[in-house]
């Protein structure tokens, strides 16, 4: 979609799934910073959808079922996983996230490629 943010996007689920996998290693539950890494993710992906709403009618060739079908995925992945940490009071909880955010890395990426 938009070349920055993409790799702004990428670089910020890098971070969580990384913190995310070291706080499992550690055996802590998720951490209020933790859990607001998660709600930034959200929000930037709730702000790609919306810059996607506005800027789709100067696309061409993009299945906008596929492309707001990857983005809302993306955005209740994020959402429940979220939830699910917050809940989950033992190392799980971050291993969960972590899942979350090599799942969101992936669909990031194939976003990417079918807007281009």
């Amino acid at each position: 979609m938009f070349t920055v943010y993409t790799i702004m996007l990428c670089a910020v689920t890098v971070v969580l799934t990384v913190w995310s996998i070291v706080e499992t290693i550690r055996n802590r539950p998720a951490g209020k910073a933790l859990l607001g890494a998660s709600a930034l993710l959200l929000l930037l992906l709730i702000v790609q959808l919306v810059l996607s709403i506005v800027t789709f009618s100067s696309t061409h060739d993009v299945d906008p079922l596929l492309y707001f079908g990857y983005v809302i995925t993306a955005i209740l992945v994020v959402a429940l996983a979220g939830f699910w940490a917050f809940a989950e009071l033992s190392r799980w909880g971050p291993g969960v996230l972590a899942a979350a955010g090599l799942t969101v890395l992936v669909m990031i990426e194939r976003l990417d490629q079918i807007w281009h």
